[in-house]
């Protein structure tokens, strides 16, 4: 017997202790057919959903174990003013190169015209010494072949204006004695080098030169 059977066969008992109204019993039975209909879209939609997720989590799941691509760290290239590369446009101070053309030199405004020397070669005071004639000398072959750097600025192996000369021999192993201070020869192609003047035992004045005869740098 079904349930529609049972609910009518109740209603329809002479036990009953409440009276049931005429039609209750059919009233009753559609009642429940709706409910086991709901019920029935509820279980459907609910496996659905359960398989939904599972393929959801499965897709999920695929995704922890497989490797992560990572983007190539960025590397990142530092220049110095002691190089081993050629020195034309690469080696100096600020914007002002060795090898500089003259007018790419004016252009900076870093300069302003001093006399030319004994060889034709122009010269050049600048903003870190507005009072030293030949501060920058400029080959009209060549370019800039000598650069003075500022007397607050050092070189990359740390000596500057007021280092000692232990100190500069220490960091440059290989400088040369000359009559006022050293020389020491750098990489590059045209070589270049730097000179260090000395008074009292003490660094006084840096230069970056290259090997111009043409020119008077001494």
């Amino acid at each position: 017997m079904d349930l529609d059977d049972e609910l009518r066969r109740l209603f329809q008992d002479q036990r009953l202790d409440i009276p049931v109204k005429a039609g209750a019993d059919d009233a009753v039975v559609t009642g429940a057919r709706r409910v086991r209909r709901n019920r029935r879209m509820l279980a459907s939609a609910g496996s659905a959903f359960a398989v939904a997720a599972l393929v959801a989590g499965g897709i999920a799941l695929a995704g922890l174990g497989s490797p992560t691509s990572l983007p190539p760290a960025s590397t990142s290239t530092a220049t110095t003013t002691e190089s081993s590369v050629p020195v034309s446009g690469s080696v100096g101070f600020g914007v002002l190169k060795l090898g500089m053309a003259e007018a790419d030199a004016v252009a900076t405004g870093f300069l302003d015209r001093g006399p030319d020397d004994g060889l034709g070669c122009h010269t050049y005071f600048t903003q870190g010494h507005p009072d030293l004639v030949g501060a920058v000398v400029v080959s009209p072959a060549a370019g800039i072949v000598r650069i003075t750097i500022p007397d607050t600025a050092q070189t990359s192996m740390g000596i500057g204006v007021g280092s000692t000369t232990t100190d500069l021999k220490a960091r440059y192993p290989r400088a040369v004695e000359r009559d006022s201070g050293f020389t020491v020869a750098m990489g590059g192609t045209p070589s270049w080098y730097y000179v260090f003047t000395i008074g009292a035992d003490k660094v006084t004045m840096i230069r970056m030169q290259l090997d111009a005869p043409e020119c008077l740098l001494d």
